[in-house]
């Protein structure tokens, strides 16, 4: 057989390294016989592949216990799919067990697992798509030509327990546990495992290092399909079986509980500062702090023992080392830079027992707070209970009204509207104003002050200036460009008035609210204050003067938005949220601050 001479280069970062190594000869690879690339299913051209992985592709293969599934291809994303907060959560059908169930059901929306960013153990789901009455719409879904442009395979596995990927990876692998209830779409893989008992063996090995290492060699390239998921060796080991399924079970849990401390989680239920019950926010930063480190090194300690085990199932203890890197760790992904656990690396390495604090950014979590505390203002949670509270239109009176928390009371705003402005502006329902009343709630009149000095300095800016300037477009990027509370603003930098409204408590008298309610009353506000500044016009200091040139700005954008809003607000607009953000915030034209 004939025998190549291979130099592997992939290391080198540019073409200056790729000449070094070339030139070093450290990665020659001299008499490598063609025949051995068949020994690897697809007969990848892997010339550095040992003896020892080669022995392992001899047994069992993943194809020989589970087959991947491709997805539903709807035809159209935009129109049959939707993020879940965009849409009234009583739409959602969960816990579905077969596509048969949804025959005649009431409900349109149902859970996808769908692509997104790489997360491993517990799926981070968003997606609903519309499977209503058995996906009647998508599969008679045509294209512009009049042919069938849905493609709804292997609907038999839909809302099926198994395993789900991402089509499509740029650096690594991520394998997530799916539960019960799910559809799963071209962008997010699955496998169905035919003996469900191996199913968190089977989770363990692809999570692992030692499965990574036969897809480098199937695929340098990092985009994984299907095919060379299936050609992963399978060695089942029963002895180690109890164990594995402890540590994935484990690890599967810490990651649901990330995912499940932010809002964007349908099984949200109470923002993480706030469910410490402690004294104060410093107290409950410090909890909360303590608990993720917990989870998070737990989680590092598993995944390097579940290598460790793998390492030793397939003997492959001369090619790969358990080590885990701590930006390989996926939860905390929000508060945590990868460059800071790189910085925090070598300090981990070399301290065996002793502890590493965590690089959080402390912005991250004070801001995951603040927008959870304008939830409460509108009713989207409440103090008293956990989870979500008004996620559908129309709430009754019962749902709007005032309630009891830590010896207090609180009343939602009643029209789900608050402005984003200075505390002076004039109005009690200030969104600076809310936020104070829940905070005093929370921890209690005597550490408002300390409370609002914590929030002062993670934030980097007065609370009043965070909410006035950097809470909507943090809000637009925590709902990835679909925000839930819509911003309606008279200018497009540093505007006289603004106020936010809940998307799904708006109907038709929203925008006409707005404008009697709030902009009339605000130009009423600014005009004394221009009329009082101008009587005494003789005796102004350069400051005043300069205060009375701002307010006869801010008067006239406001006079000029006053009358764009009553165009909007005559159409009495109202819309299905069903549609999604996309399409029902663009019906408000430009009264709306562009997302």
């Amino acid at each position: 057989a004939s025998k190549g001479v291979y130099y592997r280069l992939v290391d080198g970062e540019n073409s200056k390294a790729k000449e070094t190594l070339f030139l070093s000869g450290s990665n020659r690879y001299s008499h490598i016989p063609q025949s051995i690339f068949e020994k690897i299913p697809g007969s990848p051209i892997a010339y550095w592949v040992s003896e020892k992985v080669m022995e392992v592709f001899r047994g069992e293969l993943i194809k020989d216990i589970s087959k991947p599934r491709a997805g539903l291809a709807t035809g159209d994303n935009s129109i049959f799919q939707r993020f879940w907060h965009e849409i009234s959560l009583r739409k959602i059908g969960f816990n579905f067990s077969d596509v048969h169930e949804t025959i005649n059901s009431e409900f349109k929306w149902y859970p996808c697992n769908s692509g997104g960013f790489l997360r491993k153990w517990s799926t981070a789901d968003t997606i609903v798509v519309n499977w209503y009455n058995n996906g009647k719409e998508i599969k008679n879904f045509r294209n512009k030509n009049g042919k069938l442009a849905s493609r709804p395979q292997n609907t038999q596995y839909y809302f099926k327990k198994g395993l789900t990927w991402n089509k499509i990876s740029s650096s690594n692998f991520a394998v997530q546990y799916k539960k019960e209830g799910f559809i799963y779409d071209d962008t997010s893989r699955s496998a169905f495992i035919d003996n469900e008992n191996n199913i968190y063996y089977v989770l363990g090995l692809l999570c692992s290092n030692v499965a990574f290492r036969f897809l480098e060699i199937f695929n340098p390239t990092m985009s994984f399909t299907n095919g060379d998921i299936e050609r992963i060796p399978y060695i089942f080991t029963e002895n180690k079986l109890s164990s594995i399924d402890k540590i994935v079970k484990s690890n599967i849990s810490i990651s649901k509980t990330d995912w499940d401390s932010r809002e964007t989680s349908w099984d949200f239920e109470v923002n993480p500062l706030v469910a410490q019950q402690a004294t104060s926010i410093e107290e409950a930063y410090r909890l909360w702090c303590e608990a993720v480190t917990k989870d998070f090194f737990t989680l590092h300690k598993n995944e390097e023992e579940l290598n460790r085990i793998f390492i030793d199932i397939y003997g492959l203890q001369d090619e790969l080392t358990p080590d885990v890197a701590l930006r390989d760790i996926t939860i905390l992904q929000e508060e945590i830079k990868n460059d800071d656990l790189d910085d925090i690396e070598p300090a981990f390495r070399a301290g065996s027992n002793e502890k590493v604090a965590l690089p959080i950014q402390r912005k991250v979590v004070a801001a995951q707070l603040v927008s959870y505390l304008v939830g409460v203002a509108m009713g989207r949670y409440r103090l008293d209970k956990p989870g979500l509270h008004i996620a559908h239109p129309a709430p009754t009176p019962e749902e709007t009204a005032s309630y009891s928390f830590n010896g207090g009371t609180f009343q939602m705003e009643e029209d789900a509207v608050l402005l984003l402005m200075a505390e002076d502006c004039g109005f009690a329902d200030n969104t600076l104003v809310r936020v104070k009343e829940l905070l005093t709630l929370i921890w209690g009149e005597e550490q408002l002050i300390p409370t609002l000095n914590f929030l002062h300095d993670a934030l980097g800016k007065s609370l009043e200036d965070y909410l006035r300037d950097d809470f909507w477009p943090e809000h637009v990027r925590r709902y990835q460009k679909r925000p839930i509370y819509w911003l309606f603003s008279s200018g497009k930098r540093k505007p006289a008035f603004q106020v936010i409204t809940y998307m799904h408590r708006m109907n038709r008298h929203t925008v006409e609210i707005i404008r009697s309610r709030y902009l009339l009353r605000y130009i009423g506000t600014l005009e004394s204050r221009v009329a009082s500044l101008k009587a005494r016009d003789v005796e102004l200091n350069n400051q005043e003067r300069r205060l009375l040139e701002k307010l006869e700005r801010d008067l006239y954008e406001c006079r000029e938005y006053e009358m764009k809003l009553k165009t909007i607000a005559d159409k009495q607009i109202e819309f299905d949220l069903d549609d999604g953000v996309k399409v029902n915030y663009a019906k408000f034209g430009d009264v709306v601050r562009k997302i």
